[in-house]
Order: C-alpha cells, then structure tokens, then sequence
C-alpha cells in the first residue's frame, strides 16, 4: 500500500473573485483534490446572483469568503482579496479565476520559482483549455508578451489562433506579464508597488501591474511544470463590444501610465496612427463592432484622464529601470501591423532573451 502524501503546508493565500455561475464548485474541487499542498483559500463575493457561494461554504467549510455589498467589479473584488493576502502576513497571493481548475502540484511549483529567486515579482503556470486540454487557454496561455505599442499577445495564442501544447514552451522562460486568471504573486512586492490599477475596471490589469514591478527592478517569469485548466470568457466573450472598448482603452492607459514622458513622446503619435489603422481595417472588412468599440477605447481615455494622470505620477515615483531596459522584454516591432499584415507569430528567435 502506498504511503500517505505528506501534506505541504504553504504560507500562500488564494484568492478566486466569484461574481456569477457554478464554475466556483469545480474550480474548489479541484483545489481541494490536490493532496499535497495546503493554502488559505479565499473566495472574494462580488455581489452577483445565484447560490454558488452558500453552496461552497456548504461543500468545503474551510474557505473564507469576503462578501462585497455591492459590485466593486474585477478589479476591486481582486484588490479586496489581494488586501486581505496584506493584511494577514502571507508570503504569497495567488489570483485564481473561479473558472480555472489546478493539477495537483500547481502552487509548490510557482512558490518554488518565487523562493529561488527573489527577484521575481510574479510567476504564470502554464494555462491550458478545459474545454481542450491539448490546447492552451486564449487568457495567458504558456506566458504574457507585450510589443513596444502596449499590444499584448501570449505565447501559444497569437490573437485569435491558439496554440497546440507540444511542449515548445516548457522551458521556464521570463515572461513580460502573468495571466490574471492564475498567477503567483510575491506579497512584498505587492505591499511595495500597490495592488492593481482601480481605473482599469477588469482586462489588462495584471499586464498593467507586471510592467510597474518591471519597471521597479523585478522580473516576471513562466512556470510550465504548473498546470493550469481555465474555461476563460464565461462573463465577457470575446467579440462583445464591452470587451473590445475595454482592450483599446486600457492598453492605452499602460502606456500612458509607464512610460517615460520621452519616450511617451516617440510612441503616442505611432500608437494612435495603428488605432486608426484598426479602425480603417475593421470598417471595410464590415467589423462594425470592433470598429466603433476600437474608437469608443481610445475616447474613452477623456473622462479617465485625471485619474490616470495620479496613477502615472505614482508609477513614475517607483521607477528604478529606464524605459530602454524594460524594452528589453518587449517585441521591439509592432504586432498589431504584424497581424494586419497578414504575418503569423514571432518565431522564439524574435522573442526578447530575457536580459537582466
């Protein structure tokens, strides 16, 4: 007979917003049927419909739930949880969506990579499909990028063609951004540089929140002997409108928010002339809603700017790397053009090497 696993305990908390659906029950499950590992594990209630909660609490007593009184959206629910990570002195927060399953051995695995290197702010597992498990999952898939324009894509998932996991990404690799829908995060670095950006509501946000820690010295890395399954795109589709204002208004924002004013300067101008370009494309191909939501995000900056411009000042005041070494991690060419133009991935020789 085979010897118990001895159980782990890790001074980590996860924290999973929930604000609709019955996801949360699976997502539990299959945290609870990882035998080798033990976390506080907090399920942040954002104020949505249904029983899902009473029914968790019901099926696995030894949750937390933190019950927002109204909707504070992705973001604040995070951030609520995340604050509570702060509060009670754990070493790690973990974002886990309520629609992700974890294999067992997922979070030794990312809390190993952080242990070993303290310079890593955050870390990714890789982030395949529950509905495909051969495939990797359309949010973060083996890890974030990033082009110099603030347009992200992920490795496996270029746009909307996704990858096949064969293996071509399992070597552990320093990324530019960790997938919100399950990522690591080391709780100093949090207490230090903040927790994610308020004014960008939900999408981006931990795009956002890597290029600060980028910015203030620290390094973003992929784990791929973590799994991760996530549904991805159960309360926003891809092609709803919502969605695609909240892409081009956001990204915008990043890159008002980190860089440089000199730089800024050099990549504005460019930046605007691919909204156009965007926004040309999608009116003669007859993609009317990505056409107007493309606009909508880049008019939607106006009644954001102040806000933005206090949230510019305060990443300002963190930098300890120029723009030129965070660059280092980016694609030094556009791949919003690439795509338009009709060209496939940035092969990994493309790639940034990942200089310190």
């Amino acid at each position: 007979m085979r010897a118990p696993m001895t159980q782990q305990v890790f001074d980590a908390c996860v924290v999973i917003p929930h604000y609709a659906g019955r996801q949360l029950l699976e997502c539990l499950e299959a945290l609870y049927a990882c035998e080798d590992m033990a976390a506080s594990i907090l399920v942040v209630d954002d104020a949505g419909p249904g029983d899902a909660i009473a029914e968790a609490q019901s099926a696995y007593p030894g949750i937390h739930v933190l019950r927002n009184s109204s909707n504070l959206g992705f973001v604040g629910a995070c951030n609520r949880g995340l604050t509570y990570a702060l509060e009670h002195n754990h070493e790690f927060a973990v974002l886990l969506n309520d629609d992700a399953m974890v294999d067992p051995g997922w979070l030794r695995e990312l809390i190993a990579a952080l242990s070993a290197d303290t310079s890593i702010a955050a870390c990714q597992p890789k982030i395949l499909s529950a509905r495909n498990p051969a495939q990797f999952d359309y949010s973060g898939a083996a890890g974030g990028m990033i082009d110099r324009y603030a347009y992200p894509w992920a490795l496996g998932r270029w746009f909307e063609h996704v990858e096949s996991d064969l293996g071509q990404y399992d070597t552990p690799r320093e990324i530019f951004w960790a997938s919100g829908a399950a990522s690591c995060y080391r709780v100093e670095v949090l207490r230090r540089i903040g927790l994610l950006e308020p004014v960008l509501k939900m999408h981006m946000e931990e795009i956002d929140w890597c290029w600060r820690a980028w910015l203030a010295g620290y390094r973003v890395v992929s784990v791929p002997s973590a799994r991760v399954r996530h549904y991805g795109a159960v309360t926003l589709t891809t092609d709803r409108f919502r969605k695609i204002f909240l892409n081009h208004r956001n990204s915008m924002i990043m890159l008002l928010k980190n860089y440089s004013s000199a730089t800024l300067a050099c990549t504005l101008p460019v930046r605007l002339m691919l909204e156009a370009i965007t926004v040309a494309g999608a009116l003669i191909t007859g993609k009317f809603k990505r056409a107007f939501g493309a606009a909508a995000g880049v008019l939607g900056l106006i009644p954001v700017l102040p806000e933005v411009i206090r949230a510019r000042r305060r990443v300002q005041s963190l930098r300890q790397r120029s723009d030129a070494h965070v660059m280092r991690q980016m694609f030094p060419g556009s791949i919003a053009l690439r795509y338009l133009l009709g060209r496939s991935a940035p092969e990994p020789h493309d790639l940034p090497k990942g200089r310190r």
